[in-house]
């Protein structure tokens, strides 16, 4: 599939990322049934560590926050119905491995 400008492993690329974030975003990118990656705002935060998790469902697809050291950023992810809940507890699995 052709992706558009910016978008690159899945990903989009036209705004920035928090500190290691780029890496699980392209895994989460190659999960059957997700269509895009877009990174949106970054807020400063108390958090400590690094940290994705499934927030909610949208219209198009999920909502995800990501945390590191300081920042939260929200990441929507482009998924149809069907495979939402496979999505969610991938990005579950992965994210265990993420917190190690």
């Amino acid at each position: 599939m052709l992706m558009p400008k910016h978008f690159r492993r899945g990903v989009k690329r036209e705004h920035h990322f928090l500190k290691g974030l780029e890496r699980p975003l392209e895994k989460i990118a190659a999960i059957p049934g997700v269509k895009k990656v877009i990174p949106g705002r970054i807020y400063a935060s108390d958090s400590r560590g690094f940290e994705i998790k499934v927030t909610r469902e949208t219209q198009t697809g999920l909502k995800l926050v990501a945390k590191s050291d300081g920042s939260v950023q929200e990441v929507f992810l482009i998924v149809d119905r069907p495979y939402r809940e496979a999505v969610s507890e991938a990005i579950r699995k992965l994210a265990k491995e993420w917190g190690d």
